[in-house]
């Protein structure tokens, strides 16, 4: 489903770093994996490793993109020019919710532009809007952009072998998150009946199809 403008998408729109590009940054709803696929699909093999761990093939990325828009999980999508080229994850790791875990995937030709820290900043108020108060962040070590963005937002880093883990603390929300939360939900409730709208407008019409193709079977429709 296409990234169609939309009266909620306004609070989030915004222009790239060379001012020719509409960015906007909302949650993506469960019927959007394929969007998240074909964002996946695009990463390089490095970006593959760096968001995973360890490299992974396109069966595994088609596995991962059916299942991660569960009700586990906050997924925020980064769209240039209504394309999706960046994507936050949160998932809780307590029956609370007080803890979570975070996850972030760019495309190559749009990282050092300032999106990571675009969408760590908007995860990070999600996280604090929902109640959790301590998020984790488990990159490779060699993953300093990473590991740079989450220390500007105040992560404390711990080096365990090969990983970095970033622990952020912030339990209260304030209104410029609440405002964000209310808009990033609302986007998504409006993406979802658009979906829900073409869908059922096919439900009601086939009917009238059918009618047409019976009454002049020499019509395109019914041949």
């Amino acid at each position: 489903m296409s990234n169609l403008a939309i009266p909620g998408d306004v609070v989030a729109v915004t222009k790239a770093a060379d001012d020719a590009s509409a960015v906007t940054i909302r949650r993506l709803h469960p019927k959007e994996s394929d969007l998240l696929l074909a964002h996946l699909m695009r990463l390089d093999g490095e970006a593959r490793r760096l968001r995973f761990g360890n490299p992974v093939n396109d069966y595994f990325l088609g596995r991962y993109a059916a299942l991660a828009l569960g009700a586990d999980a906050l997924i925020m999508g980064l769209f240039v020019d209504g394309v999706l080229r960046g994507v936050a994850e949160l998932r809780y790791l307590t029956g609370s919710r007080s803890e979570a875990e975070g996850a972030f995937s760019i495309e190559r030709a749009f990282q050092g532009l300032g999106f990571g820290d675009r969408l760590f900043g908007r995860l990070i108020a999600s996280a604090r809007n929902r109640g959790v108060r301590r998020l984790f962040l488990t990159c490779l070590r060699e993953n300093r952009r990473m590991q740079a963005i989450a220390a500007k937002h105040g992560a404390d880093l711990s080096f365990v072998a090969g990983d970095v883990t970033a622990e952020i603390r912030r339990p209260y929300a304030d209104a410029a998150s609440i405002a964000e939360k209310w808009a990033d939900e609302s986007e998504a409730f409006v993406f979802a009946m658009i979906d829900w709208r073409r869908h059922g407008l096919e439900f009601l019409t086939r009917p009238l199809q059918r009618l047409a193709e019976t009454l002049n079977p020499s019509s395109p429709a019914g041949r």
